[in-house]
């Protein structure tokens, strides 16, 4: 049959005063895609602007990871740390494999946007514990991790590193410790091969220039 003089689509629908019928499928995938990309685009543009608003963490990460908020908090948000640090409340930490002097750790957390860990509640200190003790291997001995606690023999008066108020009441010092020697101004958590009777009590005043592992805390970012 002859097709010659058959108005072309485009001019049926004029005629008719609509559209020509078009496959469900071809409006769908294209809107749910660009539904996708919009959805994206927002989540790295308000990553990027929590990260702008917490200057504190390592600013070169590649990677993070992240974890929701625990249920009974008010605010369900993203706590997110760089890969390497370890999620615990608000705050991300990061552990030195290797030991160094106690200044040169701190020196070396503030490089990364941090400072050596400062411990003002029960709850932080058994989380250090359980971590640190799943670090030491069997007859390892005791290991010494840096805490951002320092004496200050002008004030006669310890100091925590992030201004922190010092709470002796706060304090988890191994019995008959500090033992307020003139040189043993820098504190630490050893663990591995704790006795019964120190129970929680792990912190001991040392040198200085005394190696230890450093631990970093810093903010965890929300998002």
């Amino acid at each position: 049959m002859s097709t010659e003089g058959r108005p072309r689509l485009g001019a049926l629908a004029k005629m008719r005063g609509g559209c020509p019928q078009l496959n469900l499928w071809t409006i769908l995938i294209p809107a749910l895609a660009f539904k996708a990309c919009v959805t994206c685009g927002c989540l790295v543009l308000l990553f990027r602007q929590s990260c702008k608003e917490h200057k504190t963490l390592p600013q070169n990460s590649a990677q993070w990871h992240c974890v929701l908020g625990t249920p009974e908090s008010k605010e369900r948000v993203w706590r997110c740390c760089p890969m390497g640090w370890k999620l615990f409340h608000t705050s991300c930490y990061y552990l030195f494999s290797d030991s160094r002097y106690w200044d040169e750790s701190e020196k070396s957390c503030m490089q990364m946007g941090s400072h050596l860990v400062v411990i003002n509640m029960e709850a932080k200190q058994d989380f250090l514990l359980s971590w640190l003790e799943g670090t030491v291997t069997a007859g390892e001995g005791k290991k010494s991790h840096c805490l951002g606690l320092y004496y200050w023999a002008g004030e006669g008066q310890w100091h925590w590193v992030d201004q922190t108020p010092y709470n002796q009441s706060a304090t988890f010092w191994i019995p008959r410790e500090p033992n307020f020697l003139p040189w043993e101004k820098c504190a630490v958590l050893q663990v591995g091969r704790r006795t019964a009777s120190s129970g929680k009590r792990t912190w001991n005043n040392i040198r200085c220039h005394k190696y230890c592992h450093g631990i970093c805390e810093t903010a965890a970012v929300n998002i």
